[in-house]
């Protein structure tokens, strides 16, 4: 009779062990980096980081979710055109860094790579300060009306911040 007791408690916890130990639906991991600095050493930095988590959480099949939001200087990085902007295309969107290959193509890769995981966000108050138009931005970037009102807005639904100095 004991052990029919024992059997039957073990086989009622269970199940609460099991619901205890459930993780939530949203276990994902959020990230948001500000990019808001002209400085291409800095951009390969920023994207060194990324693609090691995004390695890192693919090969942990870790749930993950990366923002970068460009603002200020940094929107150079997401333009396709600079055309009558308040921009100049430099060498380094087109070539140089750890692939040789320049920004431009990393942070394509890295769309390609982390695929609907990883957003990337155009400042469109940069973007009007410079007489940047939407068709002059890659059209990976999603524009936002002010990127570090995104940047807050991100902070404030449980994204961690990061930025590279």
């Amino acid at each position: 009779m004991k052990l029919i007791n024992l059997l039957f408690i073990a086989l009622a916890i269970s199940p609460l062990h099991l619901l205890a130990n459930d993780k939530d639906d949203d276990d994902t991991v959020k990230v948001v980096y500000q990019c808001d600095f002209p400085e291409a050493e800095r951009v390969h930095l920023m994207l060194n980081t990324i693609n090691n988590a995004v390695e890192y959480y693919n090969k942990n099949f870790i749930q993950y979710e990366i923002d970068i939001v460009a603002l200020g200087p940094c929107l150079q990085y997401v333009m396709k055109d600079f055309n009558n902007t308040g921009f100049e295309e430099k060498p380094y969107i087109t070539q140089g860094g750890p692939t040789g290959a320049g920004t431009r193509s990393r942070l394509k890769a890295l769309q390609v790579d982390g695929g609907d995981k990883i957003k990337l966000y155009a400042c469109k108050n940069t973007m009007d300060k410079n007489r940047v138009t939407d068709q002059q931005i890659e059209d990976y970037a999603i524009t936002t009306p002010a990127g570090i009102v995104k940047i807050i807005d991100l902070q404030r639904s449980g994204y961690a911040y990061i930025k590279v100095k």
